[in-house]
């Protein structure tokens, strides 16, 4: 380039940019042609003209001109440049600014291919002009600039920092909201004083009672003119068995600034006494806080369902089943006496799954499938499987388990029983036996009674001391589908069949009389089955410490299969003895019919015998003719009288009571019978 034109472009940058400013100084002074807008004298009018005004405008501005948005600001907007300046004077925005870009790009598509204008008032930006990251807001207005013939070629942005009044702003809020919160928190910690349910309580470090609301004076039944004088500390209200606890929670505040909540009996000054529940915390160096709950009726519950679950405890190891319960996963957390007593297992042994080592091992894993899938599903658990005795031995039982459910169904633990129905299955084993062996008409019976075995239930119930009902009994009322009502006004009486009332009545008058125990067998209505089931009813006395009844608790167990099982064993007896009968009949109908003709065919022979010989002359062959005669005789004495034995006149007229009595005698007669004819032939062949 000639001097020439080297003085005309220092020339016209010198007018251009012809301000006293910083930014003026610096663009007289840049190297213009080694950025994208080249030399100056190459600019087009407009961008000459907008680019003279903006460094000499007072107002902080920034242009961006051509393709890549190159960037000339002036003074004003330097300070919002930081440390970017003054390197960012002719740089291209995206190189300058990259954090922002993501922010700008649309916007400047807009203004440049649409020409559009934006405004953005105390936007919020992270920038990068101090080399790290700070939060800024800016007041930022986009407008295009338009070269001669229309086309724009630019971006005037006009920029106003607004950091430090949003921030101000902000902290003021913040202020004002803290403030709002601190007069909220005094409004809610008065209305807690007021809380008639919550004991609050102040006091110094050395348990000294500076101030109580309204609650915490009627919780303890101290008076405020007492607190006022300063005369009540935590030894005039606490028992003396709970100080070392309250003590402890003291050096729990002293190191922590709060202590745990912990539960302590308290005296009033009239000598009751109440249960309270304590949490408290420091406020300053000398002054805390604790706040106070009556639990005195959660405590009398606690106790009440404590004694539930002893008389269930009671009741449970009256019954001859064995009863446990389990947590809603199925695990066992309980079991009766009886559990322990069969299967030799300690309460410890028997928990979680430790009760399934009684199971004999051949079923053991088909048994914990079926109960592990009952307990997910939350359905009722129901099998027949051998457990070990303490001997070693194994039994079969009946198992059972059903879930308890709250309100919503929610599964709360489960109860289970194992009924013991080893000598039911064996003679039913038995007598499918002997069923098999005598007729087929008799499997009808043998299922019947298989059914009756299985279905077996126990009812557990409660009364006073004279006899009435004194709580609901469910098991009572499952068996028999009667109400509550009914059950707890004396209406159980209904549920016995009409023959037992007076007898089973009589029995347990007589136990209440007496305090023994009572025990009775009735029948009861099933409402299941819709028939009466035989019932084994026990009952025994609870009493004080000096021998009063203070109630009855007893359990009635369903024994209609025994019962069954009895009648059918007596029924078969007399099939048995009916069949006997029916064979001693036709073996004396054979010898009658049979022997007894062909004894006196012979005898009618050896008389013709006999006469021929005497004719004959022939005495001694006579003689022994005539005893041989004499003989049959005697066969068909004995013969005649194994009839009657055998089949008397008593058994054809189904008088079997005597009948039996006869046979007896009859067989001793034939066994004697039997004797003699051996000794007359004995005799005979003698001689």
């Amino acid at each position: 380039m000639s001097p020439t034109d080297h003085a005309h472009r220092q020339d016209l940058t010198a007018r251009l940019f012809r301000d006293e400013g910083e930014l003026a100084r610096l663009c007289r002074e840049k190297d213009w042609s080694q950025t994208p807008l080249g030399p100056v004298d190459s600019w087009s009018p407009t961008l000459r003209t907008v680019a003279g005004l903006v460094v000499a405008s007072p107002a902080p501005m920034i242009l961006l001109w051509g393709p890549r948005l190159v960037q000339i600001y002036n003074d004003s907007y330097r300070k919002v440049m930081g440390n970017k300046h003054p390197q960012g004077l002719g740089q291209p925005n995206r190189i300058c600014w990259p954090e922002v870009w993501e922010f700008n790009a649309p916007i400047y598509a807009g203004v440049l291919e649409r020409g559009e204008s934006f405004t953005f008032e105390n936007q919020h930006l992270v920038i990068e002009r101090n080399d790290s990251p700070e939060e800024a807001y800016f007041t930022l207005t986009f407008s295009p600039v338009a070269d001669g013939d229309g086309r724009i070629d630019g971006i005037l942005v006009t920029v106003l920092e607004t950091t430090e009044t949003v921030k101000r702003r902000q902290a003021e809020d913040a202020l004002r909201e803290s403030e709002a919160r601190y007069r909220e928190s005094e409004r809610r910690i008065a209305h807690a004083l007021e809380i008639e349910t919550v004991g609050v309580l102040f006091f110094d470090m050395q348990s000294t009672f500076l101030e109580a609301n309204d609650t915490f004076l009627r919780m303890t039944g101290l008076t405020r003119d007492a607190l006022q004088r300063g005369e009540l500390n935590s030894e005039r209200i606490t028992l003396s068995e709970w100080m070392p606890s309250t003590w402890r929670a003291f050096d729990e505040l002293k190191a922590n600034g709060r202590f745990t909540p912990y539960e302590k009996e308290l005296l009033r000054p009239d000598g009751s006494r109440w249960w309270g529940l304590f949490a408290g915390a420091q406020l300053s160096q000398n002054e805390c806080v604790e706040f106070v709950i009556d639990i005195t009726a959660h405590k009398r519950a606690e106790q009440a369902r404590y004694e539930s679950e002893a008389r269930f405890h009671a009741i449970a190891d009256l019954v001859p089943d064995m009863l446990w319960q389990a947590d809603p996963e199925g695990k066992r957390v309980w079991v009766n006496r009886r559990w322990m007593e069969y299967t030799g297992q300690s309460s410890q042994e028997a928990i979680g799954y430790g009760w399934a080592d009684a199971i004999h091992p051949h079923e053991r894993s088909t048994v914990l499938y079926k109960y592990r899938r009952a307990v997910e599903t939350g359905v009722r658990f129901r099998n027949e499987h051998r457990m070990r005795r303490a001997d070693g031995s194994y039994g079969w039982f009946l198992v059972e388990a059903v879930p308890i459910c709250n309100d919503d169904g929610e599964i709360l633990h489960w109860l289970g029983s194992a009924n013991d129905i080893h000598d039911q299955r064996m003679t039913m084993d038995r007598l499918e036996d002997l069923v098999a062996e005598r007729t087929q008409s008799l499997a009808d019976s043998e299922e019947r009674f298989r059914l009756l075995v299985t279905t077996s239930a126990q009812i557990i119930w409660s009364t006073d001391a004279q006899g009435c009902a004194s709580e609901d009994s469910p098991s009572w009322r499952a068996f028999t589908g009667q109400s509550v009502e009914d059950w707890l006004t004396g209406r159980w009486r209904d549920m016995v069949h009409p023959e037992d009332v007076t007898p089973s009545e009589q029995a347990w008058q007589r136990s209440i009389g007496t305090g023994k125990p009572f025990e009775a067998e009735y029948r009861l209505w099933h409402a299941r089955s819709g028939h009466w089931r035989w019932t084994m009813a026990r009952g025994i006395p609870l009493c004080d410490g000096v021998g009063r009844t203070l109630g009855w608790f007893g359990t009635n167990t369903d024994i209609d299969e025994r019962k069954r099982a009895e009648e059918e064993v007596r029924r078969m007896a007399y099939s048995l003895t009916m069949a006997e009968q029916e064979e001693r009949r036709r073996v004396s109908q054979i010898l009658h019919d049979d022997l007894q003709q062909l004894l006196y065919a012979l005898q009618l022979k050896l008389r013709m015998v006999s006469n021929r010989l005497i004719l004959d002359r022939q005495r001694t062959l006579a003689d022994m003719v005539a005893d041989t005669s004499g003989l049959i005789n005697q066969a068909i004495a004995t013969t005649r009288q194994l009839t009657v034995d055998l089949s008397p006149p008593h058994s054809q007229d189904g008088r079997l009571g005597r009948c039996i009595g006869m046979v007896a005698a009859a067989n001793a007669r034939t066994a004697r019978s039997r004797r003699g004819i051996a000794g007359a032939a004995c005799h005979a062949s003698n001689r």
